[in-house]
């Protein structure tokens, strides 16, 4: 990881933080969109799995 990108982590997560101590209803709402999103960007460039096969 470069030094930008690992300072731009660091900033985001004291933000976060201070967030999680003011407002705890909020900081879990961000955390919930920032989960999706990580699944979402994952997800991209999968190709879609076949169903089971029914048995029987």
């Amino acid at each position: 990881m470069n030094k930008q990108k690992a300072e731009d982590v660091r900033d985001a997560a004291l933000k976060l933080e201070e967030i999680r101590v003011y407002s705890p209803e909020d900081y879990f709402y961000l955390k919930g969109w920032i989960h999706c999103l990580l699944l979402k960007d994952k997800d991209i460039g999968r190709q879609p799995r076949k169903p089971p096969e029914g048995r029987g």
